[in-house]
C-alpha cells in the first residue's frame, strides 16, 4: 500500500511541477511578445513624429494611442526605465510605452486560469491514470514482498504466487525456485538428522540383540546334531536366519551400504527368501509363486546377503499388502537380469509415489518407511535399478540393470 501511496504521491508531483513550469513558460513567452511588439510600436510613433513636423496635442497624442494601442511618453531624454515599460529612441526623440496594458492583464489571467485548471483537471486525471499504473505494478511487488517475507521467516510451505509480467514475473519464478530449493534442502537437513540419530539407535540395538542370538544359533545347531531331522528345530533355525537378516539390514543401515560382489544365481537368492517367509506367509493365508522366465541357468553380478535382504523386504510388503487387499498371492519373476516382485493387494497410494522411497515414508500406521529405503539402498550399492511399475492392478517392483557374472 505505501509502494501505491509513493507511486500516485510522485505522478501527480511530476505533472504539479511539469504544469508549474508549462504556465511560467507561457507567462514568459507572453511577456516577451508583447514587450517586442510595444518596441515595434514605440519606433513607429517616434518615426512619425520625427518625420511629420508637427506638434504634439493632446488630440494627436489620444489619437496615435487609439492606433497604437498603448499607453505612451515623448521623452527628451532616457529616463530609468519602469517594469512593464519599454523605451526606445527614434528621430532624436525618446518614446516610452507602457506594455502592460488591459490586454496584457486579460492574457496574464487567462494564462493563469489556464495553469490552475491544467493543475486540478490534469492531477485528478494524472491521480487516476497512476493509481491504475501503481496497482498494476506495485501490486505484484508487494506480494513478492510478502512472499520473500514469509520465506526469511521459514514459512516456506506456501508457493510464491506467479504474479506481473517481464522482470517481476521472472522475479516471482526466482523467488519460487528458490523457496524449493530451500524447502528440499531444510527436509535433507531434518533427515540426515533423523537418520544419523536412528543410525546410532539402530546400531546399539543391532548390536545388543546379535549376541544372545548367536548363543541361541549355536544352542540350535547342538540341539540339530542330537535330533537330526527335527522339523522344529528347522523352524527355529530358519527364524533365526531371519532375524539375522534384519540385524546385518539394521547394521548397514547405521553403518552405510557395502557390498561384495560375486557370481549368484537369482533363483537360489529368491527360493531362500520365500522360505524364510514362507510360515509367515501360509500364517497370512497369502500364497508366494516364484515364475522362472530365464532363458538359461545365468549368474548375474551381485552380493547374495545384500540381495536377500533387497528381497525379504519387498516379499514382506507384498505380504502386508495383500492381507490388507482382496488378493491372495505375491509373485516372483526371475529373468535373465532382471527381478520383479507383483502382488494382488490394493497398490501404492498416489499420494506416497513421490516419495516412495524415501526414509520413514509408509502408508501403513504400524510401518517404519525403512524397508523400500534399505531395498533402494542396496539396489544402488549394486550398480542395480529398483523402480516401481505403475499401471498394475496391484504394486509391482523391478529389480533390473544386473551385470552379468
Amino acid at each position: 500500500m505505501r509502494l501505491r501511496l509513493r507511486l500516485v504521491t510522485g505522478f501527480v508531483a511530476v505533472h504539479l511541477a511539469l504544469s508549474a513550469a508549462a504556465g511560467l513558460v507561457a507567462w514568459t513567452w507572453l511577456d516577451a511578445s508583447q514587450r517586442d511588439q510595444a518596441e515595434e510600436s514605440a519606433r513607429s510613433v517616434g518615426s512619425v513624429i520625427a518625420r511629420g513636423g508637427f506638434s504634439l496635442s493632446e488630440r494627436v497624442v489620444e489619437r496615435m494611442r487609439t492606433l497604437t494601442g498603448y499607453e505612451f511618453r515623448v521623452l527628451t531624454a532616457p529616463e530609468v526605465i519602469r517594469p512593464g515599460t519599454v523605451q526606445v529612441a527614434e528621430g532624436g526623440l525618446v518614446v516610452e510605452i507602457d506594455y502592460r496594458n488591459e490586454t496584457w492583464h486579460r492574457v496574464s489571467r487567462q494564462v493563469l486560469w489556464g495553469t490552475v485548471l491544467l493543475f486540478l483537471g490534469g492531477s485528478l486525471a494524472f491521480a487516476v491514470v497512476a493509481a491504475y499504473l501503481a496497482g498494476q505494478f506495485a501490486k505484484p511487488v508487494e506480494r513478492l514482498v510478502e512472499g520473500a517475507r514469509a520465506i526469511g521467516a521459514g514459512a516456506w510451505i506456501t508457493p510464491v504466487p506467479a504474479v506481473g509480467t517481464g522482470e517481476v514475473a521472472e522475479l516471482a519464478r526466482e523467488l519460487e525456485r528458490m523457496r524449493v530449493r530451500l524447502l528440499a534442502l531444510d527436509q535433507a537437513h531434518r533427515q540426515a538428522e533423523r537418520l544419523a540419530t536412528l543410525g546410532t539407535f539402530t546400531a546399539t540395538i543391532a548390536h545388543e540383540v546379535r549376541n544372545p542370538l548367536s548363543a541361541v544359533r549355536m544352542t540350535v545347531q547342538l540341539l540339530s546334531r542330537r535330533l537330526p531331522g527335527d522339523p522344529g528345530l528347522a523352524l527355529i533355525m530358519g527364524e533365526i536366519e531371519r532375524l539375522d537378516l534384519i540385524v546385518d539390514e539394521l547394521l548397514g543401515f547405521s553403518r552405510g551400504m557395502t557390498v561384495t560382489l560375486e557370481p549368484t544365481d537369482l533363483a537360489t537368492v529368491v527360493a531362500s527368501v520365500l522360505q524364510l517367509l514362507r510360515r509367515q506367509a501360509d500364517h497370512a493365508g497369502v500364497e508366494l509363486e516364484t515364475i522362472d522366465a530365464r532363458t538359461g541357468q545365468t549368474l548375474v553380478s551381485g552380493d547374495p546377503q545384500r540381495l536377500r535382504q533387497l528381497l525379504l523386504n519387498l516379499v514382506l510388503n507384498g505380504i502386508q499388502a495383500v492381507q490388507r487387499g482382496p488378493g491372495t498371492r505375491v509373485r516372483v519373476t526371475i529373468s535373465d537380469r532382471q527381478l520383479n516382485v507383483e502382488d494382488d493387494g490394493p497398490g501404492v497410494p498416489p499420494e506416497l509415489l513421490p516419495r516412495l522411497f524415501e526414509a520413514f515414508s509408509s502408508s501403513r500406521p504400524e510401518g517404519t518407511g525403512l524397508g523400500l529405503h534399505l531395498a533402494k539402498s542396496i539396489a544402488d550399492a549394486l550398480g542395480c535399478q529398483l523402480r516401481h511399475k505403475s499401471g498394475t492392478p496391484g504394486a509391482c517392483f523391478i529389480l533390473d540393470g544386473f551385470a552379468e557374472a
